[in-house]
Parts: structure tokens; sequence; C-alpha cells
């Protein structure tokens, strides 16, 4: 059964119950005001015929008393009955033809009351019974019925009345119940309609809200959840595109890493196997031929070296670092190319210690391999200039050399494994420099100008993360 349905009935029924409680009620009014209106008039009948029959009582005469009584009805027409229990509370005098009704003494008992009114609806006729004590006598009852068909007829147009009234109101109240209920469900509808488009077809965009009240809350407060909802799911298939997208960039990584490290490995070990062929046509073996053997497995010793230093996750060592300090060391350590190449070296670092939390040991293979690259840049001699300052929460150190410049072709190609361009490179310098800058997480960027020069620029977190 829908909402709207129980809505309905239920005011419905509230409605026809209220009105026949105030049905009850008015009948109940009805009855009151008339036993008010004629309670004097039904008293003193009764005491006018209990004091003609009070001096039969001692007589034990009901002949007599039967004459009384039927004088009395005659002149009485409203009367039904009369009857006049004794001292034993049995039937002693009675006028109704035939046999007494079975259960008449319980119609209006009196107990220890004087007097009593009740109104009884017979099998026959409507009647109001008016009982006294008989004067004289504490024990004998005498009861008179006098008919009280127009009573029953007045309370029969009052309830038809009641009942046209309450049927007027429960159609009222019918009517008003389907536009209340429309009122309140149809909200409901739209969101219960919306929930299903929404399950079976992904419907898009959110529930239209038009009303203030709770249910206009609720329609706001769904339309929030299915905002964050949307906003999850773009999300969560973001991170799956993304998921996937580095997938199928590791795995074209390890494709050219691979391809990389057998073109690497293919010049050493092919002047390995032109020298194994010499050895073979000719029997004695030169100390020139040893050197170049020794060079050649000393390059493949460079390479695998390098290469594993690329891929090995190294854990970091985390201590305070100087990197005023830093610098200088791996200055000195490049004191030899340094002089081997003339090279003038100029340093712009604040006069304060440029201290970070970092690995000193990776740091300062990152610098020797920028700085390293700077010198070799400059074959013919230059300058090189280390300068650092402090960015926000970033220590920013910048290498700049006044070489040729990287050519703008093989720019975006300068951090790829393998990828260089000197003879004797490996190509996994720039690399490892990337990697262990990321690891940290920093950033590392250059700018670069053919025939002017190049800068590279690391920035580095004073406190690193985790």
């Amino acid at each position: 059964m829908k909402l709207r349905t129980k809505i309905i009935i239920l005011i419905t029924l509230l409605v026809a119950a209220t009105g026949l409680l105030i049905t009850a009620f008015i009948s109940g009014i009805v009855v009151n005001a008339v036993r008010e209106a004629t309670e004097d008039k039904d008293y003193a009948i009764a005491k006018d015929i209990s004091g003609r029959i009070s001096s039969l009582m001692p007589l034990q005469e009901p002949s007599q008393a039967v004459k009384h009584l039927a004088e009395i009805m005659k002149h009485e027409r409203e009367i039904d009955y009369i009857f006049i229990t004794d001292k034993s509370g049995k039937v002693f005098v009675h006028t109704f033809k035939g046999q007494l009704p079975r259960d008449i003494l319980s119609w209006n008992p009196l107990y220890k009351m004087q007097r009593n009114i009740k109104f009884i609806d017979t099998e026959n006729a409507y009647i109001k019974d008016i009982g006294v004590k008989i004067s004289g006598n504490a024990v004998s009852e005498l009861h008179i019925g006098i008919k009280g068909q127009w009573l029953k007829d007045i309370l029969q147009r009052v309830r038809n009345t009641t009942a046209l009234i309450v049927l007027f109101f429960v159609l009222i109240s019918t009517g008003i119940a389907v536009f209340m209920s429309r009122l309140i469900t149809e909200p409901l509808s739209r969101l219960v309609e919306f929930t299903k488009a929404l399950a079976d077809k992904g419907q898009r965009g959110l529930l239209e809200v038009k009303s203030n009240d709770e249910i206009g809350e609720l329609a706001k407060n769904f339309n929030a959840i299915l905002m964050k909802l949307k906003s999850a799911t773009e999300k969560m298939e973001e991170a799956y595109t993304y998921t996937h997208l580095l997938q199928a960039e590791k795995l074209s990584s390890i494709g050219q890493i691979s391809a990389g490290l057998a073109h690497e490995l293919k010049n050493p070990v092919t002047a390995l196997k032109m020298l194994r062929q010499s050895f073979q046509d000719e029997d004695d073996i030169t100390k020139e031929d040893f050197d170049v053997i020794y060079s050649e497995i000393e390059k493949i010793e460079n390479i695998l070296t390098e290469f594993l230093s690329f891929i090995k996750q190294k854990d970091l060592s985390i201590t305070d670092v100087n990197l005023n300090a830093l610098i200088e060391h791996v200055l000195s350590l490049s004191a030899f190319d340094i002089q081997r190449y003339g090279i003038k070296v100029r340093t712009d670092m604040p006069d304060g210690i440029l201290s970070i939390r970092a690995d000193k040991a990776l740091l300062e293979q990152v610098f020797l391999n920028l700085i390293l690259n700077a010198i070799h840049a400059m074959p013919n001699g230059g300058e090189l200039l280390i300068s650092g300052r402090m960015n926000g929460s970033f220590a920013e150190l910048r290498v700049a050399d006044k070489g040729q410049g990287i050519p703008y072709n093989i720019k975006p190609k300068i951090f790829d494994p393998f990828f260089t361009t000197k003879k004797e490179g490996t190509g996994l310098g720039l690399s490892i420099v990337y990697n262990i800058v990321s690891a940290h997480g920093g950033k590392i960027s250059f700018e670069s100008h053919e025939g002017i020069g190049t800068v590279f620029i690391v920035k580095l977190p004073v406190r690193i993360k985790g």
C-alpha cells in the first residue's frame, strides 16, 4: 500500500471515529436534557400514584390495587405499565397483559435510592421507567413505564442529522486528505522516481527542490550526498585512469631501459667478440689486447653499477644537512676536473647556514653529477656559478654553466634513462639525480639556451615529509 493511500485512510478513519464520538455525545446530551425537562412532572405522577396505593399495601389487597391502577391508566394514556413490588422484592401487582417480562426487576432497580428515572429500549417500545419508594414503606417500589417513542424519534432524528453532518465532514476531510497527501507525497514520489532512474539508468543531474519543509531539506541533503558521491566517483575514475597510465608508462620505461641497457652493453661485448676472433687467428696476446679487454669489462661494470643505482630504491638516511658545507665538499671533489678544464668557479650562497633535513650522501651524488656535467659542458673553459636561497618552505640551489646549451630537440629527453650526448656516458646520471630529488619530495628543472648556457634548478623541502 502506498504512503498516499495510507494517509487518506488514516485521516478518514480519524474523522469518522470523531463523528461517532460526537454523535454519542450529542445523544447523551439530548437524553439528559429531556430527563431534566420532564423529571418534575414524572416524579409528581409517581408520587400521586404512590399515595393512592400505599394504603392498600398493608392490607395485601391485589385486586383493589389492580382496580386503582386500571383507573389511573384510563386517564393517563402515556403510561404503558405500572408494577409494584412488595417487601420481599417480588412483584405484588402489575398492569401487564399476560406474563411479566422475564427481567423486569433488573430494568431500573432502586436499591438504596429513593427514586430514579431510566430510559429502557425494550423489544416493543422505548420506555422511560420512573421508579420510586412507596410512601410509608422503605422496601416496596412503584415503577411507572411511560411511552417514550417520541423521545426515541427525537434521538433518531438527532442521530440521522449528526450522521449526515459526520458524512459531510468525512467527505470534506477525504478531499482535504487527498490534497494534503498529494502535497506531502508528490516530492517523495519525485525522490523515489529519481532514485530509481539513478539506480537503473545512471541518472545525471540533481533532484529539483521546490519546498522548504523537511522533505525539501531531505532533497537538499540527498543532492549534497549525490554531489559528494559524484566527486568521489570522478576521483576514483581519475585514479583508475592514472593507475593505468602509470602502469603503461612503467612498461614503456622498462622497454626503454632494457633497450638502452642492451645498446650500452652491445659495444663492449662486440669489442670483446672481435678480440676473441683475433685470438683464434693469432696465438700471441699483447699487453695492448689485455688493456682493451680490461677497459671493455670496466665499461660493462660501470654500466651495470649505474643501472643498479638507478633501479634500486634505497631507503633515505635523513640527517641535518648544511648545504653550504655540502657544496664546498662537492667542489673539492671536483677540483681535478675544474683545474683540468680551466673552469672559474663562483658561489653565491647565503651568509647564514642553509640547512635542511635530507640524505647527505645522496645529495652529494646529485650535486657532484650536476657540477661534473656543467664542467664537461665547457671543455674550453668557462664560468661555473652555484647559488642558493630560501624559497618559502624549500631550499633552492642553482648550478649554472656558460657552455653551448642544450639543443631544443633533445630537451624533452634530458632525464630519460640511457639518453646521453657524451661518447663515454651511460645516460643514467640525470635519471638518478631526478629519482633522488623526487624521493626527497623535491623538484628539479632546467633552463637552457643554445650558445649561452644551462642552469639546473633543484628545490628541496626544508623538512622532508614522512
